[in-house]
């Protein structure tokens, strides 16, 4: 955990795609609420005041930014987050079998995820909380019974449910699964008396949850959109365990030996002759029942994944957030086997080999990427407080000067430059904040001040940038005051696009400030 830890704590930029953003809005909300600048943000900004999911990382990342810069309110979020999911993954493997503790060695492919490269943090952290939730349900399900066990239950859900709905809908089921499962012999008798006192006991449990759950639902919808890819193509995709892979093209290796090790381990349970007198005598009445609970949920996840459309109710990556669950819940489902202290060691040693390989190939191109985060960041002096800032950006793969791209598997400098946006001594308006355009986040967008309306075709992933930024001032009637150009290079002045906005900035009298050794950030301002 240590080795895994010191990725993030010895750059000073561990970039994610989304964890700029968040630590953006993070630092708006708690400036609104604490009324930082709060006449200039509500110009352009307003607080969401229905509490929805997806609020948990910028409730705690804005608490950092009270004592800290940007930066390391973002990096004590990510170490927060290791160390919930690994304590948290070590917990429930104990609550299941303290002998099969070896099996959380194998945390690495679960833990630095392409969720959580392109900073998908609440997804994360409730998948993350969801293991203590699971693991205190496994280990107090006796004393269910007493109000503070329910209380403990119900705000463990709760902190799931608030995280992420899906963790927290999974939390749920596996809590109701488990109590079928395991009372199954009193429900055949229809001890209705029984049946009703315990599930009325698990609704009260649930409700918070349910309730914030639903109404999440009822706003943002159930539609979807097909997928762009076949289910043969995520099958291939799955056996490569791609949401492990991020920097290299390399870490298929290590990312498909972890799939294999789980997959051979699974393989030996169907072979064990003593698994029967194993789950009898060791009480093993409910590590049979949780070993088919989990297996359930390894294949229910992999279908899900397998079937998962492009978007549900506006929200894409669905299958980003799947492919990995179904080994990470067969691990789960071993934990409730016996094992050989031979097949024991074995297992540690190849988990161990599995994170260092993964480390070796990332730590090198974190390290540049870190580099290139703190030559973005330079530009930062130039833009002076209470700006609105148009950020634009024109690579977000990170083309080094070089010509190499340092993330081959995720685009994590997606929404870098809101970091400008979250420095202590900055109150900024970042025109590309694509979080203001979701309803489910803390800040959104004021009435008519949505950029979307009128420069959609700027948003990151439109490349280059391609737009007239004076509508949006029409639209508003507001002044942009800087423009930002992340990672620029020279080639790209002869696209139609750009030639279109340099005349724009030279007709509104916009001139060039200052432009990185490098060119990753070239920053425009009105003279």
């Amino acid at each position: 955990m240590l080795l895994a830890l010191s990725i993030i704590i010895l750059p000073k930029y561990y970039i994610t795609g989304d964890g700029a953003s968040h630590t953006y809005n993070a630092k708006v909300l708690f400036d609104m609420v604490t009324g930082q600048s709060k006449e200039f943000y509500k110009e352009f900004y307003k607080v969401n005041r229905h509490i929805d999911p997806n609020w948990s990382s910028h409730i705690i990342i804005g608490f950092f930014t009270r004592f800290a810069p940007a930066w390391l309110a973002d990096k004590l979020f990510q170490i927060l987050y290791v160390l919930v999911f690994c304590f948290g993954f070590r917990y429930l493997i104990r609550s299941i079998s303290k002998e099969n503790t070896f099996l959380s060695f194998l945390f690495f492919p679960f833990l630095f995820t392409l969720p959580f490269q392109q900073g998908f943090y609440n997804y994360c952290l409730g998948l993350a909380l969801l293991f203590w939730t699971v693991g205190f349900y496994i280990s107090f399900r006796r004393k269910i019974y007493s109000p503070i066990v329910q209380l403990i239950l119900s705000v463990l859900v709760l902190s799931v449910s608030l995280a992420h709905g899906m963790p927290g809908i999974y939390a749920m089921m596996i809590i109701s699964i488990i109590w079928l499962i395991t009372h199954w012999k009193k429900i055949k008798l229809l001890s209705l008396n029984f049946i009703f006192n315990h599930i009325a006991r698990l609704a009260v449990i649930f409700m918070p949850s349910i309730l914030l759950i639903v109404m999440f639902i009822a706003k943002r919808g159930f539609g979807t959109t097909p997928h762009s890819k076949t289910y043969w193509q995520k099958l291939l995709d799955f056996l490569t365990m791609w949401t492990s892979q991020s920097t290299r093209d390399v870490e298929v290796i290590p990312a498909m030996m972890s799939l294999v090790l789980v997959v051979v381990f699974s393989v030996l349970v169907f072979f064990k002759k003593d698994r029967r007198t194993f789950q009898l005598a060791r009480g093993g009445k409910l590590l049979k029942n949780l070993s088919y609970v989990f297996l359930a949920f390894a294949v229910f996840t992999f279908f899900s994944y397998i079937t998962a459309p492009g978007t549900v109710g506006g929200a894409g990556s669905i299958e980003i957030r799947l492919a990995f669950l179904p080994p990470l819940f067969l691990l789960l489902f071993l934990a409730c086997k016996q094992w050989l202290e031979l097949q024991k060691a074995i297992f540690i040693l190849a988990s161990f080999v599995i994170s260092v390989f993964f480390l070796a190939v990332r730590f090198p191109s974190v390290m540049l990427a870190n580099q290139v985060g703190q030559e973005i960041m330079t530009g930062i002096e130039y833009i002076k407080d209470e700006s609105v800032v148009l950020n634009l950006h024109y690579d977000d793969w990170q083309i080094t000067a070089a010509g190499d791209s340092i993330f081959q598997n995720d685009n994590s400098f997606l929404h870098f430059t809101d970091y400008y946006g979250a420095s202590s001594n900055k109150h900024l308006v970042m025109l590309l904040n694509y979080e203001a355009d979701i309803n489910y986040f803390p800040v959104n967008w004021a009435a008519g001040k949505n950029p979307r309306e009128s420069i959609n075709n700027m948003y990151q992933g439109n490349y280059p940038p391609c737009g007239n930024f004076v509508n949006y001032e029409k639209q508003t009637g507001k002044k942009i005051d800087y423009i930002l150009l992340q990672n620029w290079r020279d080639q790209f002045s002869k696209t139609p696009c750009t030639q279109k906005l340099f005349a724009q900035m030279n007709a509104e009298g916009f001139s060039k400030k200052y432009e990185s050794p490098h060119q990753y950030i070239v920053v425009w301002g009105r003279k």
